[in-house]
């Protein structure tokens, strides 16, 4: 059996992965399939995709292709608990699995998302409710002497958090200052140069159609994005 028809098998029994995990997980909890392929990565398939509102051959996220241009997936199997960000501003918990044919390259991402609002928001309430008593039985009770409902929902610091996206143009706008992408304003070609740089080294030209999608909105010419990526390059040597 060759390496393409053994890694699609391998994708298969992942995708239908996907669809048993979102049913039995439930609405509160996204499950992608990222399919890596050689200038095309993708989403291949997605349950409960209202938590984050993206689809079938949306676009892979900036830490995803982060991800894969740091070669996270060398030293780890997988990623657990980083923080995720909706394009309505919901807080979510992600952990992504890497998976790797029999020479160890990365052909896909299995990744579950957790949309914890609604736990938080009970969380809220509950020590709302426990303070109104508490003051109800002694108003004088200091508050340092229980814990403030904040310290109930607090979140630990974490190295990656993920912006979700369903276009290149949003990718590329979580990862490059949007005042800077101002049709009205005349870059200075180091400006480009140090764009195209960002954006480089986020993995974002791993993406099909990224090229076209980049010198449209930086309005250059798609000769234009590969000079200056050949000049950083050479740089980088």
């Amino acid at each position: 059996m060759n390496k393409k028809v053994k890694n699609k098998e391998i994708i298969d029994h992942y995708k239908k992965l996907v669809e048993f995990l979102g049913k039995v997980l439930g609405e509160n909890y996204e499950v992608i399939l990222h399919i890596i392929e050689k200038g095309n990565s993708y989403v291949g398939a997605i349950a409960n995709n209202h938590i984050s509102g993206r689809t079938v051959n949306a676009p892979l996220t900036g830490l995803a292709l982060k991800m894969m241009k740091d070669k996270t997936f060398l030293d780890n199997d997988y990623i657990t608990n980083y923080k995720g960000v909706t394009k309505l501003g919901g807080e979510i918990r992600g952990s992504t699995h890497f998976i790797k044919d029999e020479n160890k390259e990365l052909i896909g991402m299995l990744c579950i998302n957790f949309d914890s609002s609604k736990h938080k928001k009970i969380a809220i309430d509950i020590m709302d409710l426990v303070q109104t008593q508490l003051n109800m039985i002694s108003p004088a009770l200091d508050e340092t002497s229980i814990s403030k409902k904040e310290k109930i929902i607090e979140q630990p610091d974490h190295e990656f958090i993920e912006y979700f996206s369903d276009s290149i143009d949003e990718v590329v706008k979580s990862i490059v200052d949007p005042s800077l992408l101002n049709p009205n304003i005349i870059l200075r070609q180091e400006q480009k140069i140090e764009i195209i740089k960002q954006l480089h080294k986020k993995g974002i030209f791993q993406l099909k159609g990224a090229v076209s999608q980049v010198a449209e909105l930086l309005n250059i010419s798609e000769p234009s994005i590969y000079r200056y990526l050949k000049i950083i390059d050479k740089d980088k040597k």
